[in-house]
């Protein structure tokens, strides 16, 4: 009885066909009103961004305990390590939406954010991210003013700080 009523619901919610004038079959017209473009932009609002800046952040904080760990413990790649603690991240918008139909460079919405973390030792840190938000739902930031680059024991060498770019972990971005 259960699978009878869940039936039709699964039908209306398959995907839409199109005849070849671009209109969706089946899909009500409401004199007046003005279509929908087919790939209107997605911007994360303040909440989404935030939250993808952190896990974005988080993946960071474990790329960074990697580069911390003495070279006699990177043998051991699958093991667990002590990585830095998120607190809060806070976004506000640097500047107006992109007016509807902006494409190009000119289509990302620019934001700061604010990350309050800490190190491993408990130490507070806050890092401070010029970002980019694309009509796509992607982002990246870019830490303002950069973070120095860290010492990595294992190459002996330094490369760029994890924390110094982060970019969307979304799928498809």
């Amino acid at each position: 009885m259960l699978a009878a009523l869940a039936l039709p619901a699964l039908v209306a919610c398959g995907p839409a066909r199109q005849d070849p004038s671009g209109a969706r079959a089946g899909a009500a017209t409401v004199p007046g009103a003005t279509p929908v473009a087919a790939h209107a932009p997605r911007y994360l609002d303040r909440h989404a961004l935030a939250l993808g800046l952190g896990n974005g952040f988080r993946a960071g904080l474990d790329r960074l305990a990697v580069l911390q760990q003495p070279p006699e413990g990177a043998t051991d790649l699958g093991q667990d390590l002590p990585a830095g603690l998120l607190r809060d991240v806070r976004c506000a918008p640097a500047e107006a939406a992109p007016a509807a139909g902006t494409t190009g460079t000119a289509a990302a919405w620019t934001w700061r954010c604010r990350v309050r973390w800490e190190t491993v030792a408990g130490a507070p840190k806050t890092t401070s991210y010029a970002v980019r938000s694309l009509p796509s739902g992607c982002s990246g930031a870019a830490a303002s003013p950069r973070l120095h680059d860290v010492l990595d024991p294992t190459i002996k060498t330094y490369t760029q700080h994890p924390l110094d770019t982060v970019v969307s972990l979304r799928h498809g971005c």
